[in-house]
């Protein structure tokens, strides 16, 4: 089983421990205009080689110009000496590199990708819940019963589309080797899966937006790309009675957080666990 650590700048290096990690993910998932530069990335590539690590980098969804940076910095992990693997977040990443850098990296499907169902109250619809009472307008008592949806419904909403053996097909042809997995909190159907198989925890990402409520006042005025990075700085924590988990608001994206499972490793022969140290954004 590999473990690997992610992380998002420089100074969560603090993180990594020799001996417990033999990877590092280095990128963003999420927001393209927090793309490490260059420079970092190899003073990263430098870490990563003294210590004798595997490397994968992680790109966000992007628009032309996000494109551009991150071809900047494929142009230099393709001049390193660092054998390199990419996790794709936007199709359109994925055919650039078909185009210009076809068979040199490894590729993974990233989490945005594979489209898990991750609505933390999905837990919820499919265990036995009491009945509950409601009183009408007119006074009248109802009584609301849970019905539990059927086996193929609880498994369907534990799947992706990477299940299906001709999507699998489809992929492959692009170079795709690998997926990334939400540990989901209904849990996970991995059966059929064919690719090699990387989980995250603790976070699973709800949704993911181009809009972004942490960002600076000046951009929701005058509608202009004006990022100040405040998710650097802090983010919202929100509950509710209707969902079983805290949810975590950083940036762009929402996550919850769900314990790991090790009987699912050895169920789905998942051959690397990915730690998060800390919060995504």
């Amino acid at each position: 089983m590999e473990k690997a650590i992610q992380i998002t700048s420089l100074k969560n290096l603090k993180y990594f421990q020799k001996g417990k990690y033999q990877r590092i993910y280095w990128g963003r998932e999420f927001c393209q205009n927090l793309i490490p530069t260059l420079k970092d990335t190899q003073k990263l590539l430098k870490f990563t080689k003294n210590n004798r690590l595997k490397f994968t980098f992680v790109t966000p969804f992007v628009t032309e110009r996000g494109l551009k940076r991150l071809s900047d910095i494929f142009c230099g992990l393709k001049r390193s000496s660092i054998e390199c693997e990419i996790v794709i977040n936007d199709w359109g990443v994925l055919e650039y590199l078909e185009n210009e850098f076809k068979g040199y990296f490894e590729l993974s499907l990233g989490r945005l990708l594979v489209r898990q169902q991750r609505d933390p109250t999905m837990k919820r619809i499919i265990e036995k819940q009491l009945p509950v009472a409601l009183k009408s307008k007119n006074g009248k008592i109802r009584i609301i019963v849970h019905k539990l949806p059927d086996k193929r419904y609880q498994e369907g909403i534990k799947t992706s589309y990477v299940n299906s053996p001709s999507l699998q097909g489809f992929l492959s042809k692009f170079g795709i080797k690998r997926v990334e997995l939400n540990n989901l909190i209904q849990g996970v159907h991995l059966e059929g899966i064919k690719f090699n198989k990387s989980i995250y925890t603790p976070f699973v990402n709800i949704s993911t937006s181009r809009f972004c409520p942490m960002e600076t006042r000046f951009q929701k005025i005058y509608r202009v790309n004006v990022c100040k990075k405040e998710c650097q700085r802090y983010y919202d924590i929100l509950r509710n009675r209707s969902i079983p988990k805290a949810i975590y608001k950083r940036g762009n994206t929402i996550f919850y957080k769900n314990p790991l499972s090790f009987a699912l490793l050895q169920k789905y022969d998942i051959d690397r666990i990915v730690f998060q140290p800390e919060l995504p954004f």
